[in-house]
């Protein structure tokens, strides 16, 4: 049976669901650990699906779906400073506090998996083996987007969601 495996990274769009953290709070909280991930956005991962399900050239194939850059924690709150002109704190890799904080908006169970999730990223990290993003970049026929894109385009989201809607 014919078949082509798509292996997606954590998603910069997971990030969008902390616009009160970021800009209220001013703090970071993924524990995505100094090591870092290699994260990717979701566009390029349904690119990449729609583009190796349209042809049989890439049966068989199998694609890790990486984004172009490793973020660490520190480096993401870097960014998310950039972007929305003010300092943001990383808020550390303490999983402790990270699950408690999860048991407040997530039943026992998910809060446990998202940290299991997130001890392998401080333990051993998610990066892209070397070749991975040519691979994907030959796949696409562009770059993959960049974390630093996904924040600007997210905080202009934020941005025309809170302005006032006119009178139909």
């Amino acid at each position: 049976m014919p078949y082509t495996i798509i292996r997606p990274n954590y998603f910069f769009q997971n990030d969008a669901s902390f616009k009160d953290l970021l800009t209220k709070k001013s703090v970071y909280p993924q524990p995505l650990g100094p090591v870092g991930i290699s994260a990717v956005d979701i566009r390029d991962i349904a690119e990449a699906s729609a583009i190796a399900l349209m042809s049989d050239q890439h049966f068989g194939k199998t694609y890790n779906v990486n984004g172009p850059a490793i973020l660490s924690g520190p480096k993401v709150a870097s960014i998310w400073s950039r972007v929305l002109g003010k300092e943001i704190k990383y808020a550390g890799d303490n999983l402790d506090t990270f699950e408690e904080e999860m048991r407040r908006h997530a039943p026992s169970w998910a809060a446990f998996d998202f940290r299991m999730m997130f001890q392998g990223y401080l333990e051993r990290g998610f990066v892209a083996e070397d070749g991975e993003a040519a691979t994907l970049t030959g796949l696409l026929g562009h770059e993959p987007r960049t974390y630093e894109a996904f924040a600007h385009e997210t905080l202009l989201e934020w941005q025309n969601l809170a302005k006032p809607r006119a009178a139909a």
